[in-house]
């Protein structure tokens, strides 16, 4: 859950609890908490520099603080919460917010990415489009994302600039929204390396020419590489894209498309619904109905939730000349078997009798 470019008293008592460790910026007026200079969001990074001749990959893994094994939990349990497979209305908001919040103050740095995106955008009912589910505090969801960026998070970076490209909070500013991709991508974030690698591999923005000036396609797919290792679905199916339209190496394009499906990308999966259904696609053995079919599965499973992962995607669907292994016909037990296994733990021996 990336930022963009609830019902009981308990629940509302919590909020406000936590919302007061939070709100850093709250004895000042908005105006004067901008101004500060001391402020992460005022120190803008190096202008981005589309023409540069370097560029060395980072994980953000291995540059984030690690994560609290608590707050880990924590923030499994509410991801768990926060699903499409409830409407949004069915969803245990005060839950999920008190679960990302007990994460946060533990500096736990996805929790507290989520925790801003909920309070960035806020949530409203499906059924009733009125009723507040979760109340938007953009003060709250930046000063998150500063106190991440305090901690080195290269992803709070990425996600202040696409605050600079929307304007929120702080005057919409692109130059500042690319000095703070830029410097994202080179501290490791993923999401900052798609988004610099996209634009800079401009052959791909066909329907943004005026970035060809930016065309620095060897540090663009260098971006794109680096992402795509660190599990970027975006990243590898861009790469696939470049491979099957640009570089004319179908068998490459295959291999990425596929990786992406693994990761997340609906796209990818639609792609390849469509490749193997047609005579020139990338199917290496001409029109293969029985992938396509199963590729579209995976394709709207993603497009319901694109937070699915499938790292058992080759154990039902893997590359040709493999066999297909046999398939119920029930998109559920393809997706099932596809999805990372999760050992259920062993339970506690009984006491021995005395």
């Amino acid at each position: 859950m990336i930022p963009f470019s609830t019902s009981s008293n308990k629940s509302f008592g919590t909020w406000r609890r936590y919302l007061s460790l939070l709100l850093l910026c709250l004895p000042l007026s908005q105006t004067a908490c901008s101004m500060d200079n001391n402020l992460p969001r005022n120190q803008i990074p190096e202008l981005f520099h589309p023409h540069r001749t370097e560029f060395t990959c980072k994980s953000e893994l291995n540059v984030a603080p690690p994560l609290d094994p608590q707050a880990e939990a924590w923030y499994q349990e509410a991801l768990a919460l926060d699903t499409p497979d409830l409407w949004k209305d069915d969803r245990n908001w005060p839950l999920i917010i008190e679960l990302y919040t007990k994460a946060a103050e533990r500096k736990h740095w996805k929790a507290m990415n989520n925790l801003a995106t909920l309070y960035q955008t806020g949530v409203w009912g499906l059924k009733d489009p009125n009723k507040v589910l979760v109340p938007r505090n953009p003060e709250a969801a930046i000063t998150l994302t500063e106190n991440a960026m305090r901690m080195g998070v290269p992803l709070a970076y990425a996600v202040m600039g696409n605050y600079y490209a929307d304007g929120f909070i702080v005057k919409k500013d692109p130059t500042s929204a690319w000095a703070f991709w830029q410097k994202a991508a080179d501290m490791g974030s993923s999401f900052a390396q798609f988004t610099v690698g996209r634009s800079l591999n401009a052959v791909l923005e066909k329907d943004e020419p005026e970035r060809e000036r930016w065309s620095n396609e060897v540090i663009g797919l260098k971006m794109l590489e680096c992402a795509f290792a660190q599990g970027n679905g975006d990243a590898a199916e861009a790469l696939g894209r470049d491979y099957n339209l640009i570089q004319n190496n179908k068998p490459k394009a295959l291999q990425y498309f596929h990786a992406a499906v693994k990761y997340g990308s609906a796209g990818a999966a639609n792609a390849l619904f469509s490749e193997f259904s047609e005579i020139d696609g990338l199917a290496p053995y001409g029109i293969d109905e029985a992938r396509s079919r199963r590729y579209r599965v995976f394709g709207k499973a993603l497009e319901h939730n694109p937070d699915l992962r499938f790292p058992n995607l080759d154990n039902v669907l893997p590359l040709p000349p493999a066999k297909l292994p046999q398939w119920s016909g029930r998109p559920e037990d393809l997706i099932n078997a596809a999805k990372e296994i999760h050992p259920v733990p062993p339970k506690p021996a009984p006491n021995a009798a005395s």
